[in-house]
């Protein structure tokens, strides 16, 4: 570079360092007039600093690619300022985001416009494909910009390396001087407002342990222990003789044996094609989670993915995989009903308060270690340039609501502000329905005929309730990427409410009556295979039709949308029905083989667990980008399996160490036959409990060790 150009960026540092408004401290003004000065110098620090912030242009900005600039993360925190009197750096790189914004100058003229046009269209484009509403904060505006244009904002964040010294005040001088040195060139004058818990620089503290982390690492050091030592006991422990079972609960070799052994026959009558309707439905819900977390972080192409992908028939199954919690609501009633009515024909009378204290016990234990985690030490996991996006806020709720999401609540008392883990919301609405139960479960023990009217009747009444809520309220047909101006508590009445919910919870519940009083037809060949043409073709069409929704010429109507939000979860739990019915009474064929697939079991044991896990691994994932990306369908499925893969140790880990254990000894004390508590077995005995043939009583007890709460 010639020395009249380092002489011009002297000046042109010195001048614009000495018209800034804000009144930052007199150490972080200092930083920033020897950082504008590095530059004109080029010094190699400053140099850094400057090349670690984003800059003008960006490639893609038709595409959308401005919204989102991350510069270069590691670069900035890897920055050493100038050495003071004791020879240390006197301030390091401190990385920010700062909402970018626009002011008209004098001299503004067509050329500014013109980009500034451009670049509305595009984030135009892609907000009105994609709502960003209920989103975690991917782009949210501090403090309202200006543009060029009237009534018109761009909510973009471009990042910026500054000295850490410096406060946001501060910060914003330097993201100011930065951006207008490429913005001049328009004749736009820039006005970023910077979003402080963004901020990171080296040695800030944030990765520190506090109290509550060191009290989750003992927490997982002591579990982690009694692992140890309960599988140590377990081998060394006399055989023929009882172990402890708060010991052997603890054991690897008792409860990997339990996980992974498999049947080697079945009786006629089992539900184990709910193994694989679980598996699969599992799948199917981190599947939509890598979708909807990937598509909203920045990519270079975000217009040409809104315009490609948004629209195609074949993305349905993504678009509609809320049914797949319906499944699971389904698949909650049918063993809540089906267990007790099992019961019921061994002589075993129902208890409600014994039933909701074991629920409760069951499925608290694992999810109150999970927010223990996000609670404590998930924040100071690590960092990266989207960390305040999706980790502290987690940590942040999780930290001061716990409470409500351990008392199951959460979807009722301020949801927005009060769920700790996006997903637990299914686990509030299952536990709700749980105490309802009563409702149904005590007639139909004593009266049928009148349980089963009532089932039918508070079917009518949760469609008649969605039917009435979505016409109200202009709800969209189901939950939907697309934004509509009215779901602001579609959450909440809807997705969320209990009552709205209910129908395929109740569908299995009446479901459950039919399979344990053995209600059976006598169907010719013709007759099972119409039967599964016309219900496939009928699941397919649930769907599918949500393609209507995601049409360019797409024209909202109110009942359309009031029918379908009020009938395809009902008609998805009755198609279910039918599959589950059917295989279990030997009109499956291929389809019964496949879902009860016996390598299906340990995976549908691990369900639970994995569906507490998932969505902390995709946002760990995915806050750890450094860059932009590409978005591709490809891209989403490798994100999937790798998703699928890298769970496992933390899956395994709270199985092994919270939820098996705490099977085994919650089942100790409500009195509940166990099949390795009661001590070590000898081999022999071992070996004639393998080769016993299995029953239908025996398996629906084993049932109730398989969550279907998730």
């Amino acid at each position: 570079m010639g020395r009249r150009s380092i002489l011009f960026l002297f000046f042109l540092a010195a001048s614009n360092c000495c018209s800034v408004n804000a009144a930052p401290s007199a150490q972080c003004y200092a930083d920033i007039l020897a950082y504008q000065i590095g530059i004109g110098t080029l010094e190699s620090w400053a140099l850094k600093m400057l090349d670690s912030s984003s800059k003008l242009p960006p490639e893609g900005i038709l595409q959308g690619s401005f919204l989102f600039q991350l510069g270069n993360f590691d670069e900035c925190l890897s920055v050493k300022g100038p050495l003071n009197s004791d020879n240390e750096p006197r301030f390091t790189g401190k990385y920010c985001r700062a909402q970018l914004g626009f002011k008209a100058t004098n001299k503004t003229d067509p050329k500014s416009q013109l980009l500034f046009t451009q670049m509305k269209l595009a984030y135009d484009k892609i907000t009105n494909g994609i709502s960003f509403k209920d989103t975690i904060g991917m782009i949210k505006s501090p403090e309202p910009q200006t543009g060029l244009i009237p009534n018109a904002t761009i909510l973009a964040q471009w990042a910026v390396c500054a000295p850490s010294s410096c406060t946001a005040d501060g910060v914003k001088i330097v993201a100011d001087f930065n951006l207008r040195q490429f913005f001049s060139a328009f004749n736009l004058d820039i006005d970023t407002a910077v979003i402080e818990g963004s901020c990171q620089f080296e040695g800030d503290g944030k990765q520190d342990l506090d109290t509550g982390s060191w009290a989750f690492v003992l927490f997982f050091l002591i579990l982690t222990l009694a692992m140890v030592f309960g599988t140590i006991f377990d081998y060394v422990w006399p055989k023929g003789e009882d172990l402890h079972v708060a010991v052997q609960a603890f054991s690897l070799r008792t409860n990997l044996r339990n996980l992974f052994t498999l049947p080697k026959r079945s009786a006629p009558g089992q539900l184990t094609c709910l193994h694989g309707i679980r598996v699969f439905s599992t799948w199917w819900i981190i599947l939509i989670h890598c979708f909807t977390s990937y598509v909203f972080l920045p990519h270079i192409n975000a217009r040409m993915a809104i315009e490609t992908y948004l629209f195609e028939w074949s993305m349905a199954p993504l678009y509609n995989a809320s049914l797949a919690v319906d499944t699971f609501f389904f698949l909650s009633g049918l063993l809540t009903v089906y267990l007790v009515l099992l019961d019921q024909k061994k002589g075993r009378s129902f208890n409600f308060f014994k039933f909701i204290l074991y629920r409760y016990l069951r499925i608290t234990l694992p999810l109150a270690a999970m927010i223990f985690y996000l609670a404590t030490l998930h924040k100071r996991a690590g960092v990266a340039p989207m960390w305040d996006l999706y980790i502290e806020p987690q940590n942040q709720i999780c930290g001061d609501y716990w409470w409500v999401s351990l008392l199951y609540f959460a979807n009722f008392y301020k949801p927005a502000e009060t769920m700790c883990m996006a997903q637990a919301w299914y686990l509030m609405v299952e536990m709700q329905l749980a105490v309802l139960t009563p409702i149904v479960i005590y007639p139909l023990l004593k009266w049928p005929k009148i349980g089963l009217g009532i089932i039918g009747v508070l079917t009518l009444g949760a469609i008649a309730m969605t039917f009435g809520l979505t016409l109200v309220y202009n709800f969209p047909w189901t939950v939907t990427l697309i934004p509509f101006e009215s779901t602001a508590n579609f959450g909440q009445l809807i997705s969320a409410n209990p009552a709205a919910r209910a129908a395929p919870y109740l569908c299995g519940m009446a479901l459950a009556y039919v399979l344990a009083n053995k209600i059976t037809l006598k169907l010719p060949k013709w007759g099972v295979a119409l039967e599964w043409i016309l219900n496939s073709a009928a699941c397919l069409a649930i769907v599918f039709s949500i393609v209507i929704v995601y049409n360019k010429n797409f024209v909202y109507d109110n009942l359309e949308a009031a029918f379908y939000a009020s009938l395809h979860r009902f008609g998805w739990a009755v198609g279910l029905s039918w599959i589950v019915w059917a295989c279990v009474n030997g009109y499956g064929g291929p389809v019964n083989s496949i879902l009860s697939w016996k390598y299906f079991l340990p995976l549908s044991k691990l369900s639970y667990c994995a569906f507490l896990v998932h969505i902390d691994e995709i946002f760990y994932h995915i806050a750890l980008n450094r860059t932009e990306t590409f978005f591709s369908i490809f891209e989403i499925v490798f994100e999937f399996f790798g998703t699928l893969i890298m769970m496992i140790p933390a899956t395994l880990w709270l199985y092994l160490a919270v939820d098996a254990p705490c099977q085994t000894i919650i089942r100790v004390v409500f009195g509940k036959a166990n099949r390795s508590a009661a001590g070590t077995r000898s081999k022999n005995k071992l070996e004639e409990d393998k080769e016993e043939e299995p029953t239908p009583d025996k398996k629906a007890e084993e049932l109730q060790d398989i969550k279907s709460d998730n």
